[in-house]
């Protein structure tokens, strides 16, 4: 390594410029900024974090630190003859998913992101997990935790954020059919009713009501 007072950093594109220079940067980091422009340009800059239904940012934070996103499936088994189990059906679960991120701020702004926090935990508002390559909808906030700690400073909220998939009810639609033997029955239909002549019913005669039981001795029994 040369004796220069700055590492010797390669000049290709994916490594961060670096400046010789406190006021001329050289040709090669004016080429890496340009790509580095180019291509937020292009693809956008990556957005991280949990948005709402309006494509806004629900929590602001400094750094994005990482996520953790589980979604898996549940096989039904069910007891048969003999002591044994068999397994019928897998049945799709709800994801759910941790994210982590950080804050350096003052106490205004630390308390705001905390009684944010506290608000969406309560909350039955629907939003989205985004990550660069995929986007999660239809998550709630279930739980929330954060850390200080020395390594860090005690100005940093380091933050975990627990979200859960809230699936939603489907509603049934019904469709004409070619045949009327084919509908399917309809709740909340119209019921078609018919007069009846009361003259055409047939008569109802009296019915006796039996008595109460007469006892008869028999012969040679005790009275």
């Amino acid at each position: 390594m040369p004796l220069i007072p700055f590492p010797n950093v390669p000049q290709v594109p994916g490594v961060p410029a670096i400046l010789r220079e406190t006021t001329i940067p050289s040709l090669g980091e004016l080429a890496n900024l340009g790509l580095g422009a180019i291509a937020a340009l292009i693809f956008g800059i990556p957005r991280w974090g949990l948005y709402d239904q309006d494509g806004q940012q629900v929590l602001l934070f400094d750094t994005f630190l990482g996520i953790r996103f589980r979604n898996g499936s549940r096989i039904s088994s069910f007891p048969v003859e003999q002591g044994s189990f068999s397994s019928f059906n897998k049945v799709d679960t709800p994801f759910d998913a941790m994210l982590r991120f950080a804050l350096s701020g003052d106490t205004a702004s630390r308390g705001v992101l905390l009684n944010t926090l506290e608000a969406l935990k309560g909350s039955v508002d629907l939003f989205s997990v985004v990550t660069p390559e995929i986007v999660y909808p239809s998550a709630n906030v279930v739980a929330y935790s954060y850390e200080r700690n020395t390594r860090s400073g005690p100005s940093q909220l380091i933050v975990d954020l627990y979200v859960e998939e809230v699936r939603q009810a489907a509603t049934a639609v019904f469709g004409d059919t070619a045949e009327p033997d084919g509908a399917p029955a309809k709740n909340n239909g119209q019921v078609q009713s018919f007069p009846v002549d009361v003259a055409s019913l047939p008569e109802i005669g009296e019915v006796s009501v039996p008595g109460a039981p007469v006892s008869t001795p028999l012969p040679g029994g005790i009275q």
